[in-house]
Protein backbone atom coordinates (compact mmCIF):
# COMPACT_ATOMS: atom_id res chain seq x y z
CA UNK A 1 0.00 0.00 0.00
CA UNK A 2 2.92 2.89 0.90
CA UNK A 3 5.67 2.90 -1.74
CA UNK A 4 8.08 4.10 1.67
CA UNK A 5 7.06 1.83 4.62
CA UNK A 6 8.63 4.95 6.43
CA UNK A 7 5.42 6.84 6.04
CA UNK A 8 3.32 4.11 8.05
CA UNK A 9 2.47 6.32 11.03
CA UNK A 10 2.35 4.29 14.09
CA UNK A 11 3.20 5.76 16.88
CA UNK A 12 0.77 7.35 19.29
CA UNK A 13 0.62 10.46 21.35
CA UNK A 14 -1.74 11.38 24.07
CA UNK A 15 -2.56 15.24 24.16
CA UNK A 16 -4.72 16.25 26.88
CA UNK A 17 -6.46 19.25 26.33
CA UNK A 18 -9.53 21.43 28.08
CA UNK A 19 -12.78 22.47 26.87
CA UNK A 20 -11.44 25.54 25.17
CA UNK A 21 -8.26 24.18 23.64
CA UNK A 22 -10.18 21.27 22.14
CA UNK A 23 -13.15 23.49 20.67
CA UNK A 24 -10.06 26.24 19.37
CA UNK A 25 -8.54 23.37 17.27
CA UNK A 26 -12.00 21.83 16.41
CA UNK A 27 -12.75 24.97 14.65
CA UNK A 28 -9.33 25.62 13.16
CA UNK A 29 -9.26 21.95 11.65
CA UNK A 30 -12.81 22.42 10.19
CA UNK A 31 -12.14 25.84 8.90
CA UNK A 32 -8.81 24.57 7.43
CA UNK A 33 -10.68 21.58 6.11
CA UNK A 34 -9.09 18.81 7.90
CA UNK A 35 -9.33 16.28 10.72
CA UNK A 36 -8.73 17.66 14.27
CA UNK A 37 -5.96 15.24 14.84
CA UNK A 38 -4.95 15.49 11.03
CA UNK A 39 -4.48 19.63 11.96
CA UNK A 40 -2.66 19.28 15.39
CA UNK A 41 0.23 17.00 14.01
CA UNK A 42 0.71 19.29 11.27
CA UNK A 43 0.60 22.35 13.49
CA UNK A 44 3.26 20.33 15.59
CA UNK A 45 5.53 19.34 12.69
CA UNK A 46 5.28 23.00 11.73
CA UNK A 47 6.47 24.65 14.69
CA UNK A 48 9.19 21.63 15.49
CA UNK A 49 10.43 22.73 11.68
CA UNK A 50 10.74 26.59 12.44
CA UNK A 51 12.48 25.82 15.99
CA UNK A 52 14.24 22.97 14.87
CA UNK A 53 14.79 23.68 11.19
CA UNK A 54 15.56 27.66 11.22
CA UNK A 55 18.73 26.45 12.74
CA UNK A 56 19.82 22.90 11.02
CA UNK A 57 18.20 23.84 7.18
CA UNK A 58 15.95 20.21 7.22
CA UNK A 59 13.45 20.85 5.16
CA UNK A 60 9.51 18.61 6.27
CA UNK A 61 7.96 17.01 3.13
CA UNK A 62 5.17 15.55 5.85
CA UNK A 63 4.15 19.53 6.26
CA UNK A 64 2.68 19.07 2.22
CA UNK A 65 -0.68 19.79 3.14
CA UNK A 66 -0.44 22.36 5.67
CA UNK A 67 1.14 24.67 2.50
CA UNK A 68 -1.61 23.55 -0.29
Amino acid sequence: MYADPTHIRKKRVNLSLNDSEARLAEAMAEFNGMQTSVFLRELILEGLTRVHGANSGVNAPELRAAHQ
